[in-house]
């Protein structure tokens, strides 16, 4: 997911060790391509093999929190979530744990297995569904009502198999009513940056940001961050930090996800909003929390899609001038040209175009530049996603809160 990130700290530490899992009793050669043949990255095959040779080790995602714990204790420099990433893995935990810190909570239920998720979703509409841990099973997705729903159902059933009847499922009520904002920055053991990007997500299209004093985020999301940072720090947390909070007319902010980790988006857009970017995570490993140097004030990123790339490898030509534009995932360089490699839970999203302006308009106008100058097969770089923030940022103006402003 973040080889992009290799090649952007290669840019500033010289020399970067990248590694992906690729391990089975039939290992596919596929997976060992990923990293290949980019500048100052050298994909190694074995992870433990280079502990020793990195003075920092980043872990961008989720998951290995015990690995990383182990590596700190041993006096490694490492960038990652620890124990925090149990706020994005474990849902259920997380609503219980905000019910404990005295925060929001968005109506839910808990229904195990799928014969009970069939009985209430036919009698209840417009509800979000969502699984801890597994999403590479399923990702979140909406019920406007049975019949609407029933294949899909059908889809996952097959895909849970034996344990169809087991599993836990949480049902939220949707919220129409409500704006979605977000932070977006990074936490160094319970520590924020004083200047943040503040955006807005245009889910599963992009993302549009501009630069903030952290103090000018909406107070529900610095009491959400107020109150989790003692957790953050006993955690020992050092990584990306973003969540997802819904804010109703009576300014009652309901956090509904967590991201204990680099964001997809706009952790793309960051790599290159801020000059900075590679001391952030540097300094952050050593357990300091420094402020970005943005580049400009405003950020935006449009994701780049391709259904074919889920099974296929896939080719990606653009000009080098626009490199540092274009953020891929799951993807190898040979022969002057990129290839998307086809990921095991496949990979629709196979990366973001992203530019900055010191207004949005300039760093729109950078995007559609970049956007159209991008050739692969079948590939789709959803610019409408600029419309539709527009229609949110006046949306957040109705609520109260104009944040371009």
């Amino acid at each position: 997911m973040w080889v992009s990130m290799a090649e952007r700290l290669a840019k500033d530490f010289g020399k970067v060790f990248y590694y992906s899992p690729w391990e089975s009793a039939f290992p596919q050669l596929k997976y060992n391509l990923i990293g290949e043949g980019l500048d100052n990255v050298e994909r190694v095959d074995d992870f433990d093999s280079y502990i020793n040779d990195a003075d920092i080790i980043v872990f961008p995602d989720v998951l290995l929190s015990g690995k990383q714990s182990y590596l700190a204790d041993s006096g490694k420099k490492v960038w990652g979530s620890r124990g925090g990433d149990l706020m994005e893995l474990d849902r259920i935990w997380m609503m219980n744990y905000l019910e404990k810190l005295g925060l929001p909570v968005i109506p839910y239920e808990v229904i195990t297995g799928m014969d009970n998720l069939r009985k209430y979703l036919k009698s209840h509409k417009d509800i979000w569904i969502k699984v801890s841990t597994y999403r590479g099973s399923f990702e979140t997705f909406k019920s406007v009502n049975y019949k609407y729903i029933e294949l899909q159902l059908d889809e996952i059933e097959r895909e849970l198999g034996v344990w169809k009847n087991e599993q836990e499922f949480i049902c939220e009520k949707d919220t129409p009513d409500c704006v979605e904002i977000g932070y977006d920055g990074w936490c160094v053991d319970g520590k924020y940056p004083t200047k943040v990007p503040l955006g807005l997500e245009i889910k599963d299209l992009g993302y549009v940001c501009k630069m903030k004093s952290y103090n000018e985020l909406p107070p529900q999301l610095l009491e959400f961050n107020e109150k989790i940072s003692p957790y953050m720090k006993k955690w020992g947390y050092k990584n990306h930090f973003s969540t997802e909070c819904r804010i109703d007319k009576k300014g009652i902010g309901y956090t509904t996800d967590i991201t204990s980790r680099s964001p997809s988006p706009p952790g793309e857009l960051m790599q290159e909003m801020f000059t900075n970017y590679s001391d952030i995570i540097w300094e952050g490993a050593h357990g300091n929390c420094i402020d970005p140097i943005p580049k400009a004030k405003y950020g935006v990123e449009v994701i780049i899609k391709c259904n074919w790339a889920e099974k296929n490898t896939l080719p990606i030509q653009f000009p080098e001038k626009f490199k540092d534009n274009i953020k891929l995932k799951s993807y190898m360089k040979l022969d002057g040209t990129y290839y998307v490699i086809p990921h095991e839970i496949g990979l629709a999203e196979i990366g973001a175009v992203v530019a900055t302006g010191n207004t949005l308009e300039e760093a729109c106008d950078k995007v559609e530049e970049v956007a159209d100058a991008v050739r692969g097969c079948y590939i789709d770089i959803p610019l409408n996603a600029l419309e539709k923030a527009q229609e949110e940022i006046d949306k957040l103006k109705t609520f109260g809160y104009d944040i371009f402003k």
